[in-house]
């Protein structure tokens, strides 16, 4: 496993209040995390810094533990994680008027014992692209308004790219008091893993960030996801950890 990870402020905010993290701890442990802060200047950067750091500190406290229990427990650790990290968030914005309304999203890939495990709120996002490069596929679902209206079909997925309220999210870490997620297992052994903020996925199509993957040293490919969105207009902040598996 080994991976390449960028963020980058675009070209249109004065801040990037986008985070990530990314650490193999060794063969079988690692953990990568990409936050997309939202709710206005500074207070979006302090959102996801802190949902970050909060969850990797509680990630490198139980290793040991997590090594030694089974999925379903690894799974009900990481959930927890979002509600730590949730619940941390939330109260800095009710006791600081100057963080009122802060969240963020979160997209997450754990390594325990081998497997891996993910986990996601709001529209950060994570692919998986074959070995050979030939396919790229969405794996998490995104927590938006669009979403909603296409599982009751009142709007056809075709519709969601030109809809005025598709950036609307329906769950973010720090808004409200209560938030609940489910981890899962990625049963893939070989390929790519991409975690992205929505900044990439705005300016990229998921065949251009398969071309972009297929084209590129793979040292350089979060790079050029980047400057590729940038190129395309680079309205958002803009992260991306690309691991190969």
């Amino acid at each position: 496993m080994r991976y390449t990870a960028r963020t980058d402020i675009g070209l249109k905010r004065e801040q990037n209040e986008d985070d990530f993290f990314a650490k193999i701890y060794d063969e079988n442990t690692a953990l990568f995390i990409v936050a997309d802060g939202l709710g206005g200047y500074s207070s979006g950067e302090v959102a996801s810094k802190v949902a970050i750091k909060t969850m990797k500190d509680n990630f490198e406290l139980n290793i040991e533990t997590l090594r030694k229990v089974d999925e379903e427990k690894v799974k009900t650790f990481f959930e927890q994680l979002i509600i730590i990290a949730n619940e941390k968030i939330y109260n800095l914005q009710k006791s600081n008027k100057k963080y009122n309304g802060m969240g963020t999203t979160i997209v997450l890939v754990g390594k325990v014992d081998g497997k891996l495990y993910y986990e996601s709120v709001g529209d950060s996002r994570l692919y998986y692209i074959d070995a050979n490069k030939d396919t790229i596929e969405q794996i998490t679902v995104d927590d938006t308004y669009v979403n909603e209206l296409l599982k009751k079909n009142l709007i056809k997925k075709s519709e969601i790219a030109t809809h005025p309220q598709k950036h609307m999210l329906t769950k973010a870490l720090g808004i409200f008091g209560k938030i609940e997620s489910k981890a899962k297992i990625l049963d893939v052994n070989t390929g790519y893993l991409i975690l992205c903020s929505d900044g990439l996925t705005n300016m990229l199509s998921n065949d251009d960030i398969l071309q972009t993957v297929k084209d590129n040293n793979f040292v350089i490919v979060s790079d050029k996801l980047i400057d590729i969105a940038n190129e395309n207009g680079g309205v958002d902040n803009i992260t991306a950890v690309v691991i190969e598996i």
